[in-house]
């Protein structure tokens, strides 16, 4: 966790920094004109934002303030390009002294451990020592190394808020979807113009990373109290049905009305209908069947410690850190793969959703993003060298007519599946060309649908709604109506459709997320990622 800044030295801080806004308003309205913040990096043109107290410093300052506090040295381009751009004007000083917006960065930095990071304030010792001079000291004229240590603590801030630590490391943890590029530099203009210590995300990272902020303190405080509740198994591993009896019932109602789920509690044993109706929602944000049938799967979700959740919930803060807010297109699918789910979305607002079958373990779906490009009816199933050599040669040695029985051919030394109701792909496949081979198909295999649990495929991603997946794709193509549609699906003979324009696919990975009601929801680690992201971001 963040030390904390002596709270009394930063309430007397803050005292003075508001008294000082009150007495400057006017002025500033007049000196400091807001600038548009910017997502992408960029250059400040000089003269963009004027520097609040009109005195100058030597350049070299700089230079000699990274020397003797070098955890800062990461941020020197962002040092020169911003002192450049303003003349080497101080900017957290105005005639009266510090300027309000520097309270509002310290009271950042003080509430930095509610954002979900594990970051120490750098130099936390001596910035309580300038705050301390500074208060001390109102009238003594600006002081270069609060002048620069505020800056740097701001650019350290912005890097592990607003950006995410681990931005540039997220390839590394097999993440390849685009990530977000920040200017510091820029967030400073715009942050000192406006008086406010904040950057804008896109809509859809902002619901998700708000929502698992309120949740990420709940469970903290749920942790700190220190009381938590374990729902005691069910004996032989029965389900309870609606009206049955257990001792299990009242440890059952104190633990969901310890996370918020009941209001009011009593000490029945009787699993009744309106405890059953609670369970059955719930359920289904932890991606269990929402029936009313208290099973001990479910009880083992709602045991998981306080402590695992919030942990759970800042490695997911961290993800979302990273999603650009100008990256996601207003009509684009978005796969989750631990939640098993393809979500489509319109004017940026899941609209419609599919469960999915993806990758096993031992072939994971990568997270990526791509363009989606074509559908194809009735397809051939082009079977990779790996599956031949590992599945349908040894099958063909057992069985002289294995290709027959698997409605398959050789074609040009390779084997292909016949399109066709058992053809694997199904009746139409997705295709965002990819380095990683991985698509959206249909399957004749319904029934892993019904599955809780569902990472059966080798690596494809497998739809179990395509038809109406393909009519929402194809309705830029008005010909292509639900009837036609079912046709290709049926024709027994490959037909590719090309998009006029092209619908952006993220491929995913949230275990903790903020679903469309606004509800919190958790899913299994399904292929172990939360572990490696958790130590890094404490590392």
């Amino acid at each position: 966790m963040i030390p904390a800044i002596n709270k009394k030295l930063l309430s007397f801080f803050l005292i003075i920094a508001l008294f000082i806004s009150a007495c400057n308003t006017v002025e500033k309205k007049e000196t400091q004109k807001p600038i548009p913040v910017e997502s992408k990096e960029k250059s400040i043109v000089e003269g963009s934002f004027n520097a609040a107290s009109g005195i100058s410093f030597d350049s070299a300052q700089i230079q000699k303030f990274l020397n003797e506090k070098p955890l800062f040295k990461e941020f020197r381009k962002e040092f020169d390009t911003f002192y450049r751009a303003n003349n080497y004007h101080y900017v957290w000083y105005d005639n009266s002294g510090l300027v309000p917006t520097s309270g509002a960065l310290i009271s950042s930095i003080e509430n930095v451990g509610s954002e979900g990071v594990s970051a120490d304030i750098l130099y936390k010792d001596t910035l309580e020592q300038m705050l301390h001079n500074s208060v001390n000291l109102v009238n003594s004229g600006p002081d270069i190394n609060m002048e620069l240590m505020l800056t740097a603590q701001y650019f350290y801030y912005s890097k592990n808020i607003w950006a995410g630590s681990l931005n540039n490391k997220a390839e590394s943890i097999n993440w390849y979807l685009p990530r977000k590029k920040l200017s510091y530099t820029s967030l400073l203009t715009d942050n000192l113009s406006s008086g406010l210590i904040e950057h804008r995300s896109g809509p859809i990272a902002a619901m998700q990373y708000d929502g698992l902020k309120k949740a990420l303190a709940l469970y903290r405080n749920i942790d700190k109290n220190g009381d938590e509740i374990r729902v005691p198994l069910l004996t032989k591993n029965i389900r309870l049905k609606l009206n049955q009896s257990s001792t299990v019932i009242p440890f059952l109602r104190t633990r969901l009305q310890q996370l918020g789920d009941i209001q009011n509690t009593d000490s029945s044993d009787v699993y009744d209908a309106a405890l059953a109706g609670v369970v059955q929602i719930v359920k289904q944000r932890y991606g269990l069947k929402p029936d009313s049938l208290l099973t001990n799967e479910f009880i083992n979700e709602i045991n998981v410690s306080a402590k695992k959740r919030a942990e759970q919930i800042m490695v997911n803060m961290e993800r979302f850190r990273w999603i650009p807010a100008d990256s996601v297109s207003n009509e684009f699918i978005l796969v989750n793969i631990p939640e098993y789910t393809l979500h489509y979305f319109e004017d940026r607002k899941s609209v419609w959703s599919s469960n999915v079958v993806v990758g096993k373990p031992m072939n994971k779906t990568v997270i990526f993003s791509g363009k989606m490009r074509y559908v194809v009816f009735s397809p051939y199933w082009n079977i990779p060298t790996s599956i031949i050599n590992k599945e349908i040669k040894p099958g063909m040695k057992k069985n002289p007519n294995y290709l027959q029985n698997h409605n398959m051919e050789w074609n040009g030394g390779n084997v292909r599946q016949k399109p066709g109701p058992r053809n694997s792909l199904g009746l139409v496949k997705f295709l965002f060309p990819n380095s990683n081979a991985i698509y959206l198909h249909d399957t004749p295999s319904k029934s892993l649908f019904n599955e809780d649990n569902r990472a059966f495929s080798h690596g494809c991603i497998r739809v179990e709604k395509p038809k109406d997946l393909a009519i929402r794709i194809l309705k830029q193509l008005p010909g292509w109506t639900p009837e036609k549609i079912d046709a290709a699906m049926h024709r027994g003979k490959e037909q590719t459709v090309t998009l006029k324009k092209l619908i952006p696919v993220y491929i995913g990975y949230f275990t903790a997320f903020i679903d469309k009601d606004g509800q919190l929801n958790f899913r299994k680690d399904i292929y172990n990622r939360d572990g490696r992201l958790l130590q890094m971001l404490q590392q």
